[in-house]
C-alpha cells in the first residue's frame, strides 16, 4: 500500500503544483520503505508524525501555518535517494528528514548542497536525525545539513568509556556492517579501545555486507572461537537481529555493546538471553526518567496496534528546534530558520540539548543502559511486551560529548 501512495504522490504532482503555499510547510521524510530496511523506515515515519502532529495541534507556527509529511522511498541506496530527492523537489519540499544509512545521507547532503547553490532563493535543509558517519559533520560538512543525533565518535566514546572500567572484559569482537558507518564504528572502538584500555586484546574485526546477510552463523562461529567476552557492534535493522537471534541459537554467551538493539525485533529476538548481557548506548531510551516514560507512553497509546515501541529521540527534538526556530524567526523559511538553528538551545525530556554552530552537530546527555527485566519494584518500562526493558548504567553529560571538528562551511 505504501508503495501506492507513494507512486501517487508522484504522478498527482507531476499533474498539479505541490509547491508550498502560506498555510503549510511541507517536509520530505526521504527514507527506506520497501527492501530489508523497511521496517525501521516505517517506525521512524510514525515518530516523525506523531511530533509533526503535536505542532499542527499547537498552532505556534507564524500566520498559523501547519507541517506537512510527504514520504518518499529511497529503498536505503544512495543512486535511489537522489531520485526521491528530485521528486521531492518537484513536490515542494522545503525539509527534508532521513537517517537510516549514512551513505544515503552523504548522497543526500551533497545534492541538496548542489540544490541550494544553484536555487538560493529555493533552498532546503537537510534534518539529520540518525545518520552517525563523523565525515557529515566533519570533512562532508555543508551549511544546509544540521544533525540530530550523536555521531560515531561521540557515542563510541561514551561506550568505551563504561567498557574501560570493565575489568571482566579482556577481549571483543568487532563486527559490522561495511560501508562508511560501520566502518567508523570499527576505526573508533579500535582506537579509543587502545587508548583507554591498552590491555584489552581485539579478538577479531568483521565487515560484512549491509542487508544482504541471512545466516550469521558462520561469524557467530568465529566469534565463539575467539574467546571474546563481548561484541561491539553498530548494526541495525535486521543485520542486528539477525546477528543476535544467530549467537542465541547458538548459545554464545557473551556481552553485546549496541547502537541499535533498542530498534524494531532486537530485544525480542533476543529474549531472556539478553538479561544483564545486552548494553546499548543511545541518545534516548523510556526508563531515564519520569518524561521519558511519559513520552513513551504517549507513542504506545498513539500507536497501540503497531510492534515497536518509541525509540527516535531524535526525531523529536528535530521536529521540536524546527518549530522553535520557526517561532524564533517569525520564518517558515529555510534560509531564516537554517540561521535561527544555529546554537540554537531546547530542554527536551533528557535535559538540555544545543546545536553547534561551528559543523551543526547536536550535542546531548548520552545513555549507557542495559537489558533488564521490568517488574513492579523497579518501575521501568518494557519493550515490545516481552518483559524486558533497558536500565540506564552510564550518563555522559552533553558538553562531554564535543568532538573537534575539521568542518570548514564554504
Amino acid at each position: 500500500m505504501r508503495s501506492l501512495y507513494l507512486l501517487f504522490i508522484a504522478v498527482f504532482c507531476a499533474l498539479v503544483s505541490c509547491s508550498d503555499t502560506n498555510d503549510e510547510v511541507v517536509i520530505g521524510y526521504v527514507e527506506g520503505l520497501s527492501g530489508p530496511f523497511a521496517n525501521i523506515g516505517e517506525v521512524a515515519l510514525r515518530h516523525l508524525e506523531l511530533e509533526v502532529e503535536a505542532v499542527n495541534r499547537s498552532g505556534n507556527l507564524p500566520g498559523s501555518v501547519r507541517m506537512r509529511i510527504l514520504p518518499f522511498d529511497n529503498k536505503t541506496n544512495p543512486q535511489e535517494a537522489l531520485l526521491a530527492f528530485r521528486a521531492a523537489l518537484d513536490a515542494g519540499v522545503d525539509y527534508v528528514f532521513q537517517g537510516n544509512s549514512s551513505s544515503v545521507a552523504t548522497a543526500l547532503t551533497d545534492a541538496i548542497a548542489k540544490h541550494n547553490r544553484r536555487n538560493p532563493s529555493n533552498p532546503v535543509i537537510f534534518m539529520n536525525y540518525a545518520a552517525l558517519d563523523p565525515a557529515l559533520t566533519n570533512e562532508h560538512c555543508e551549511q544546509s545539513h544540521f544533525r540530530f543525533d550523536a555521531d560515531v565518535n561521540m557515542k563510541m566514546a561514551a561506550l568505551t568509556e563504561y567498557i574501560a572500567v570493565r575489568e571482566d572484559i579482556e577481549s571483543v569482537y568487532l563486527i559490522n556492517q561495511d560501508y562508511s558507518y560501520g566502518q567508523a564504528v570499527a576505526t573508533s572502538a579500535r582506537s579509543m579501545l587502545k587508548q583507554k584500555r591498552p590491555d584489552l586484546r581485539i579478538a577479531g574485526d568483521d565487515l560484512h555486507p549491509i542487508g544482504r546477510i541471512k545466516d550469521f552463523s558462520p561469524y557467530v562461529a568465529k566469534i565463539k572461537s575467539s574467546g571474546a567476552q563481548a561484541i561491539v557492534t553498530g548494526n541495525w535493522g535486521s543485520d542486528l537481529t539477525l546477528l543476535i537471534k544467530s549467537a542465541r541459537q547458538m548459545g554464545v554467551d557473551i556481552d553485546f555493546f549496541t547502537f541499535n538493539v533498542g530498534m524494531t525485533g532486537g530485544v525480542s529476538t533476543i529474549g531472556e538471553a539478553g538479561i544483564e548481557r545486552v548494553y546499548q548506548i543511545t541518545n534516548w531510551h523510556a526508563n531515564i526518567n519520569e518524561q521519558t516514560k511519559n513520552n513513551a507512553n504517549l507513542y504506545r497509546s498513539r500507536y497501540p496496534d503497531v510492534f515497536e515501541d518509541a525509540y527516535y529521540g531524535s526525531v523529536r527534538r528535530a521536529v521540536r528546534m524546527l518549530e522553535k526556530a520557526m517561532i524564533e524567526s517569525d520564518s517558515t523559511s529555510p534560509a531564516d530558520v537554517g540561521r535561527a538553528l544555529k546554537n540554537m538551545s531546547l530542554t527536551d525530556d533528557t535535559g538540555l540539548v544545543s546545536m553547534r554552530e561551528d559543523n551543526h552537530q547536536l550535542l546531548q546527555p548520552l545513555f549507557v543502559s542495559k537489558l533488564v527485566r521490568i517488574s513492579a519494584e523497579n518501575g521501568l518500562i518494557g519493550v515490545e511486551d516481552v518483559g524486558l526493558g533497558f536500565e540506564t548504567v552510564a550518563e555522559i553529560y552533553a558538553e562531554k560529548t564535543r568532538m573537534p571538528t575539521t568542518c570548514q562551511f564554504e
